[in-house]
Formats: C-alpha cells, structure tokens, sequence
C-alpha cells in the first residue's frame, strides 16, 4: 500500500523496461521450505509464522535472500536497506553494493503506513520469488522510518499483491511483471503454523464457481468488497441498533498483511454491547459467540479463537504498541486475554473501511483473481488445502475440535497494523479504494 506521497527530490530518472519469466524454474533460488508447484503454472511458497501476527515469505532481489510479508492491501516493494544507517536491522538488509543488476532511479518519496512514515528512494533490481523472475523491476529502499514492528520484525520488505497500479504509479506491480493474474493465501490455525502463497491457479474455474464464495472486487485499488449485518447474533435475535453495516453496508478490505480484525471504532463499541466480557483468564472462551457476517452476499462467521488473543511478550510499557487496539485494559499484563481488534477511523466511496486480517485467512482459503475482479474463497481445510464453502458457522466448530483448547498467543510489539493508510495523506480521514 504505498502510494507516492510527495515526491522529495527527482534525479536521474530511468525509462527501463520490466522483463519477466514467468512461472521458470531457477537453480539458483533457495527452496528450503517451498513446496513444488502440484499443477503447471502454480508455486506454492511457505509463509513462516512469527508470534502468529507475521507471516513472510523469502525471495531474491539482486541475488540477495531477503525475507518480506507478501500483503495484499499494497502495491510496490519496499525494503529496508543499508541506505538507512539509522535503521535498527534484526535481518540482513539489502545492500546495493553487493548487486551487479541495481539500477538507480534517484526519486526519493514519503510512505505514510499505518504504523508512521517512512523515507524511501527508488530504483530498479532483478527480483526472483521461487521460479518467477522480473528483471529491473521498481523497488524502493527504504532511507528512514518509524515504522516500529521493522525494529524487530523478521521481516525486511513488504511485497505489494494488490490488484493494481499503486496511486499516481504506472510501474508494473510484482504481480504484473510475473504476469500472475491469480494466486491465493491461507494460513494454518495451530499456533506457529506455517501459511501458503500460491501464485498461479489452484483449481479449474468451474470447481470455484461449483464450490467456492464469490465476491466482486468493488475497489480499483485495493480487494475490497461489500459487507453487511456485522453481529455476534443471529440477525433475527440481533439489536439491531448495536448491529454495524446495516443498510448501505460497509467496505471490507481482505488484507494478508494486517494482524489482526480492523474496524471503525464505533462499529467495535456496537459489537461490545453483544458480547460478555472477555475473562483474563479466558475461562469463558468456550461460552464466547460466533462473529457473523455478510460478504457480497454471503454469511461468513469466524469462532471466538479468531477474535480473541492472549497477550504475551515482555515490552508491556510501549504506548504506541498498544495504540492500534482498540479494546485495551486498565492493566496489562502478559498472558491475558482480550479482544483482538484493531481501530481505523476511515470512510470510503463505499462506506466505512474495515479490513479482514490475517484470522480470516485461517479460516478462509482465499483466492484473488486480477482478470475477473474477484475473490473466491474455500473452507481452509488441513495443510490450507482447500475444502468447499459451507454457509453457516458447523463447519468452523468442526475445525477447531482437534486443536488445543485456548486462544492463540500473540505479541502485540510485533503486530503488523493496516498499511492502507500510507495511501493517504494521515490529516485526511477517507480513502479512495
């Protein structure tokens, strides 16, 4: 999610081309981890699971492994460079100097996330992800930023999957250079499980209309859609005055890249009038309600273990960590449990913004479809293979019943919060999806 902001300084643009091999197997790529494509023209890549708020995934840029969240609510590459000497760097960054494809741009612009800005300066790199290759492919390097998970994230780049040209941009995205139209994201519910990046189809097109939900892309630039009746309760049972997105609707963003749940803060204060009180200790997590809710027309539901965390970690003092959640306690404490949703204040041509993080993608095998303007989603069955869409809330009873009892232990220092903001100007509370 990174639209150019304000552009600082411009020297020595560069009008070069981006080639790709699509779908190629290389030599050179490490595998450790990945698994081999079961169909041609698909790769399946292994998201590693850090404290169950990170996922990401290793690639090559200028023949250097850097390790990146891949995240649908953005566009371009962003990665933490040796160009920012400030930079705190837990992962190697990438180091220009040590490439032989780098290509210099020399346009430097401002990055507004979610979680602060960030200074980068763009230029141009070969970037492999498994046996997909993209010569001179846009990137930016990142000069500076307070941008607080990069301090102590396993990750050193966000990879933009979205659907199209980032804001004001027409550099071809990652995905238009490997001339993917199609990929799909799930991530294992266990606690510290692996996820899956498929890019590439992974069933035929009439198994998904036969077995799959749909829903149409309502955003040029972001997969977002509609979505209604937001309840803890059965619409007939429902107060209806403490039910969001009724009416018009909301907008919803599926977003690989976020933590947790995000929502309006006066949906989330609606959403407590229905629910009792989560225990510290969470010793009514079994006595907790479905989340229910419609996409395009189609009820969806999440079980309490997708809304509810426990917290742990040590950093329990840092203000801004906690700022991005919206239910916070009057004392904090590790190994507590609590609603894990985060707050954002944004309206849309299509209503209020929420965003469907990564506890949907536990439950929701999702595929992204760029020719089409949809997204298909499947029951996530074991291993993220995926099952058919089964409305209602018994297929997610039946999922859980051979995990461990609990909620899923999270670190709120490591949360990657919504990176949609860096679309806008942060003194503007609306965003054009």
């Amino acid at each position: 999610a990174m639209r150019v902001i304000g552009s600082l300084a411009l020297a020595g643009s560069l009008a070069v081309s981006g080639r790709a091999v699509n779908l190629r197997r290389a030599d050179d790529v490490r595998t450790s981890g990945l698994l081999e494509p079961k169909t041609p023209g698909t790769y399946r890549m292994t998201l590693h699971n850090h404290m169950n708020v990170q996922y990401y995934g290793d690639f090559l840029i200028g023949g250097q492994v850097i390790s990146g969240i891949f995240d649908t609510g953005s566009f371009e590459l962003l990665v933490r460079s040796t160009r920012c000497a400030q930079c705190a760097h837990p992962t190697a960054p990438y180091d220009r100097s040590k490439s032989k494809t780098y290509l210099k741009n020399g346009t430097v612009a401002k990055h507004v996330y979610g979680s602060g800005p960030c200074i980068s300066m763009q230029g141009y790199e070969d970037v492999q992800v498994g046996p997909m290759v993209s010569a001179n492919q846009s990137f930016w390097e990142i000069m500076g930023h307070q941008i607080q998970a990069l301090d102590s994230a396993k990750f050193a780049a966000i990879v933009g999957i979205g659907p199209n040209f980032a804001f004001g941009n027409t550099e071809e995205t990652l995905l238009m250079s490997f001339g993917v139209e199609e990929f799909s994201v799930c991530l294992q519910r266990a606690a510290g499980a692996p996820g899956y990046l498929t890019w590439g189809p992974t069933v035929e097109r009439a198994y998904k209309d036969a077995h799959y939900a749909k829903a149409k892309v309502n955003g040029k630039h972001h997969w977002a859609t509609s979505m209604h009746n937001v309840s803890f309760m059965p619409m007939s049972e429902a107060p209806l005055a403490f039910v969001p997105c009724m009416g018009k609707g909301c907008s919803v963003i599926i977003d690989s890249g976020t933590s947790l749940i995000a929502a309006p803060p006066m949906a989330l204060m609606q959403l407590s009038k229905q629910i009792e009180p989560i225990m510290e200790d969470c010793s009514n997590l079994h006595r907790l309600p479905t989340l229910r809710f419609t996409i395009d027309g189609t009820e969806f539901t999440l079980p309490p273990k997708a809304y509810v965390m426990r917290v742990t970690g040590a950093v329990m003092e840092a203000d801004n960590v906690w700022d991005i959640l919206f239910f916070k306690p009057r004392m904090r404490k590790l190994n507590m449990c609590m609603p894990a949703f985060m707050q954002i204040d944004m309206m849309s041509q299509n209503g209020p913004v929420w965003i469907m993080g990564m506890p949907f993608f536990r439950y929701y095998h999702t595929t992204f479809d760029r020719t089409t303007k949809e997204m298909h989603f499947a029951r996530a069955g074991k291993d993220c293979t995926p099952q058919p869409f089964e409305k209602g809330g018994t297929q997610l009873v039946s999922l859980d019943s051979d995990l461990e009892e609990g909620p899923m232990d999270m670190e709120p220092e490591a949360m990657v919060p919504p990176s949609l903001s860096s679309q806008i100007d942060t003194s503007v509370q609306s965003i054009e999806l």
